[in-house]
């Protein structure tokens, strides 16, 4: 099976540009998600829905995920309470974690019913490759939430369920498809 691609929008990057180059990444890729953040409004969250996106807002308030009708929430830190969050959040709604490289913070985000975890692959120094070990120990998924490009095969091997594209291709539409593009031909 070949890897999906997570989406994470810049934060300050424009509303037009975030649904250009979502539209070129999922022209030419299994793209599965986009975190988004709070200066993109209901329109645009539809927009990106109906491109096939799951739309994650990062670090918001559980209400604006409800007013903006996206289909989850992104948290980055440890200091939230997921099953709280859960609780304040649609039904159906889903929620992640950046986890860092905390094993801890990964395993409390699974047992508070975390749909994702996130981690930093490449901030860790030693020990086993953090998405290998999580994919050997967990059935929900691990997203290498560093943004990963053709030469990152040591993150590639790890065979995650999903891959966060690099950055580039938040540059222009013709940039998002070169990115994918050349991540899908690598991922085959």
């Amino acid at each position: 099976m070949t890897a999906r691609f997570f989406l994470v929008a810049p934060k300050d990057l424009n509303a037009h540009l975030v649904i250009a180059c979502a539209t070129a990444a999922t022209a030419v890729g299994d793209c599965a998600s986009i975190i988004v953040y709070e200066s993109i409004k209901q329109e645009e969250v539809v927009k990106l829905q109906d491109l096939g996106l799951a739309v994650l807002m990062a670090d918001v308030e559980p209400r604006i995920v409800s007013h903006r009708r996206a289909d989850g929430l992104h948290v980055t830190g440890t200091e939230f309470n997921l099953l709280d969050l859960r609780m304040s959040l649609p039904k159906d709604a889903m929620v992640g974690l950046d986890c860092g490289t905390s094993r801890h913070a990964a395993m409390e985000a699974s047992e508070q019913g975390a749909d994702y975890v996130a981690f930093r692959q490449k901030a860790q120094t030693v020990g086993e490759p953090l998405i290998k070990w999580w994919n050997e120990l967990a059935e929900i998924p691990a997203v290498p939430f560093d943004p990963v490009d053709v030469a990152d095969a040591a993150i590639l091997a790890q065979n995650s369920d999903f891959i966060r594209p690099s950055d580039d291709m938040w540059q222009s539409s013709e940039m998002a498809t070169k990115v994918i593009s050349e991540l899908v031909k690598k991922l085959k």
